[in-house]
């Protein structure tokens, strides 16, 4: 009887926990209905459920899905290498640049002829030949030729310069490079008449001739555009002739000049500064035929700095030593150099200079200056101190206004004046001289750049007026107080081109004594057109003094006047 009742209580009991699995375990949860039964095990386990006929799967997470954040959560933070990497790569090409006009430098020509005739007899030839040797060596020459004769009716007039130079350039080992150059020169004028009163042989119009050498070498070695050395070498000779009727006054002259040098920069420690050091040695012999020789000396060792700050002042500050002696003198003196340029803002600038600079001026740069100098002349240098000061403002585009103002006290200042020579009882004027004293210059000018119609139609021009002025109070004789010079050009089409060029120069004194003249002043004006057929072939037209100005630079002699060229040009 307990036998029955128990296995009875075992009967339901088994029962009911069926039933709760089949109904309410299902209901409550989330496990999906897998009979285990199906599940495959690939293995050589063999799983046993003893009484159970649903188990969870290995690994489910039971926790019912709830929509909401986590609180815990970690904020996701991307780095720009997992942004970009996250971009497709076509989305990371540049966008191609706006359309640019380049100037493109122009081809360098092997050899260069422009060749013309003008009148009173005047030809005139530019021409260079540029030759490529090989990978690392370049060679030209370059000559210039021009004469004239015959403008003058009452005595022989005329000129003729000759240039010949030659230059070789190579790169050697290292990245140094090697340029030579050599050059003559020989040239002649005829001078003026002198009086009446000047005792004559008939020998005909004075003259005189320069015949000269110069050759010169330069080695340089730059590593980049901050930092290089150069050593450079330069010697010349010169010989002038003075002819006239007189015996008194013929003569020669000659010279001879030596210069060498050593320029080395380098970067400082900040950006944009940049160091620079240089050695400078020049020295000259010139002697006149009757009075011996003459050396001078001009040496200096500098030392300078250029920065620039806040993109927009830069300036340039050098400072040293010169030593110099002429013959009559030595001294010591200061080298002072500084430059500023300040943008105020775009198209507004400010300029200033503040400079102590020594001047050696050689016999052969006189006679440039003034070729009817005679051949006593001596030289000796002189020391100027400046304040220079100005402004550029850029309007508009291609449009450029500037204006200067500067003064100058010069110690020892060179000019030229008439020498007087007495001829028995008479004293008369003959060639010019070198004369010496204190100076001081004050000088305005005023200026425009403008191209008006880009590569068409452009205009440069500026006035100056100044205050040449020696130490007795007077002008410096044969320098003018205004003066101007402009230039415009057309060009309509790219094949022709017209150009004028125009310059002022205001009356002079000449600095005689006791009575002082004036020399008249003079406008040139001049123009010219140039007409290309192709690359290779052109011509040109030029006129002179349009205005048949009769006019003189130095008293005594009148220049030219009218007068026509016309020519061919040849570019290969």
């Amino acid at each position: 009887m307990k036998r029955s009742i128990v296995a009875t209580f075992l009967f339901f009991l088994i029962s009911g926990v069926d039933a709760f699995a089949q109904t309410g375990s299902t209901q409550n949860s989330l496990l999906p209905e897998i009979d285990p039964q199906d599940i495959e095990i690939r293995s050589e386990f063999r799983a046993r459920f003893p009484g159970i006929r649903r188990q969870p799967i290995l690994g489910f997470n039971p926790k019912p899905r709830v929509f909401r954040i986590d609180p815990n959560r970690v904020p996701f933070m991307e780095s720009d290498r997992e942004a970009v990497a996250s971009i497709a790569l076509t989305q990371l090409d540049r966008p191609e640049p706006p359309f640019k006009s380049i100037l493109q430098e122009p081809p360098r020509t092997n050899a260069f002829v422009k060749a013309g005739f003008g009148s009173f007899t005047t030809p005139e030839l530019e021409a260079y030949v540029l030759r490529r040797l090989n990978n690392e060596s370049i060679a030209s020459i370059n000559i210039d030729y021009s004469s004239s004769n015959g403008h003058l009716e009452n005595q022989d007039s005329g000129f003729r310069i000759f240039d010949l130079n030659g230059v070789y350039g190579t790169k050697l080992k290292g990245g140094a490079k090697l340029s030579a150059k050599v050059g003559a020169f020989s040239d002649f004028n005829h001078l003026f008449e002198l009086s009446n009163n000047v005792p004559s042989d008939n020998s005909g119009t004075p003259e005189k001739d320069y015949k000269g050498l110069n050759a010169g070498i330069i080695l340089e070695n730059n590593t980049n555009d901050l930092e290089g050395w150069e050593l450079y070498f330069n010697t010349s000779a010169v010989n002038i002739d003075l002819m006239a009727p007189n015996t008194a006054l013929r003569g020669s002259q000659s010279e001879q000049i030596i210069q060498t040098g050593f320029k080395k920069e380098w970067a400082g420690s900040k950006l944009y500064d940049v160091l620079t050091a240089k050695v400078n040695v020049e020295g000259g012999n010139y002697s006149t035929e009757g009075a011996g020789d003459t050396q001078w000396l001009n040496t200096s060792v500098t030392f300078g700095y250029s920065s620039l700050f806040n993109y927009a002042t830069e300036i340039e500050l050098e400072g040293g030593i010169a030593y110099l002696s002429d013959g009559f003198r030595s001294k010591p003196l200061l080298v002072l150099n500084s430059k500023l340029n300040h943008t105020i803002k775009e198209g507004l600038n400010l300029t200033g200079k503040i400079y102590a600079q020594p001047e050696m001026k050689s016999v052969w740069e006189h006679h440039q200056n003034n070729r009817f100098l005679n051949i006593g002349s001596q030289t000796q240098f002189q020391y100027t101190f400046g304040v220079d000061g100005g402004i550029e403002f850029y309007p508009m585009e291609s449009t450029k206004l500037f204006g200067t103002i500067s003064y100058k006290a010069i110690d020892n200042y060179s000019y030229y004046s008439r020498a007087s020579r007495a001829f028995g009882a008479n004293t008369e004027q003959t060639f010019y001289t070198i004369n010496y004293s204190d100076a001081s210059k004050f000088k305005m000018e005023l200026g425009v750049t403008q191209q008006i119609i880009s590569d068409k139609v452009w205009f440069d021009g500026f006035v100056y007026a100044q205050r040449p002025e020696l130490k007795s109070g007077s002008d410096i004789p044969f320098e003018e107080r205004l003066g101007a010079e402009a230039v415009f050009s057309i060009k309509p089409v790219d094949q022709f081109t017209v150009s004028s060029w125009m310059q002022y120069i205001g009356e002079r004194e000449d600095g005689s004594s006791p009575n002082t003249q004036t020399v008249d002043g003079y406008i040139l004006v001049n123009a010219g057109a140039d007409y290309k057929f192709n690359e290779k072939f052109g011509v040109y037209l030029k006129v002179l003094n349009i205005l048949g100005q009769n006019y003189e630079v130095w008293q005594g002699y009148e220049e030219r006047p009218f007068q026509i060229f016309g020519g061919i040009k040849v570019t290969l």
